[in-house]
């Protein structure tokens, strides 16, 4: 456990949530969990789920967002008690990937699946999702990692599916004819997406939220 979180980097993640204000906002919500009870589905991820308007997506089903900008497998592994399993879910849909990418592909990897097991291990069916295509120029100078991001997606397929776990594959349904996140899809900064994005990625989510 220490080998993949080793108490550096969970301080990291955690100094970040201290100076990041969006993370006050999350603390009252965690400050009205008991309140708010049993969900059915939970989104866990960065800036990408954090910015996902689901109520507005599936206003018919049970959901919540427990996305965090700037989040990475670190932070979700501290994370897990709060933002997860107080809120026993039955289903938890990850995606996480693109904060941290120059630290090396197999600890990336290991980190998330890690995650993941450790949700599915509490009995919640855990849904891994693809990290996203980038577009050039990007704000952060991540575009260098394209190929990158395709060989972990490519590995989280494969262990997705020795485990019996549905791989959510947004990725392909995000990218152009040059493997980029394609423009109608990007923001400015080459990372983020706008609303037709979440139109396509709801389409591949919608079929596994249960009801």
């Amino acid at each position: 456990m220490t080998e993949l979180f080793p108490a550096s980097d969970i301080a990291a993640i955690q100094k970040f949530y201290q100076s990041y204000e969006p993370c006050r906002a999350l603390d009252n919500y965690r400050g009205i969990a008991a309140a708010v009870g049993a969900v059915k589905n939970l989104f866990f991820g960065d800036s990408i789920t954090a910015a996902w308007p689901l109520h507005e997506f599936f206003p018919q089903y049970s959901v919540l967002n427990r996305g965090i900008g700037g989040d990475n497998p670190v932070g979700l592994h501290t994370r897990l008690e709060q933002d997860v399993f107080q809120y026993s879910p039955r289903r938890v849909f990850m995606l996480v990937g693109i904060n941290g990418i120059q630290v090396p592909q197999e600890l990336i990897i290991a980190r998330i699946c890690h995650v993941a097991q450790a949700i599915r291990e509490r009995g919640i069916a855990v849904y891994p999702g693809s990290i996203l295509p980038l577009r050039s120029p990007d704000q952060w100078n991540r575009f260098q990692y394209q190929d990158k991001i395709v060989a972990i997606n490519r590995e989280l397929a494969a262990w997705s599916a020795a485990q019996g776990l549905v791989f959510l594959d947004y990725h392909s349904a995000l990218k152009d004819t040059d493997g980029q996140l394609a423009e109608r899809f990007a923001r400015p900064d080459g990372t983020h997406v706008q609303f037709p994005a979440y139109i396509e990625m709801a389409r591949i989510v919608k079929p596994h939220l249960e009801s």
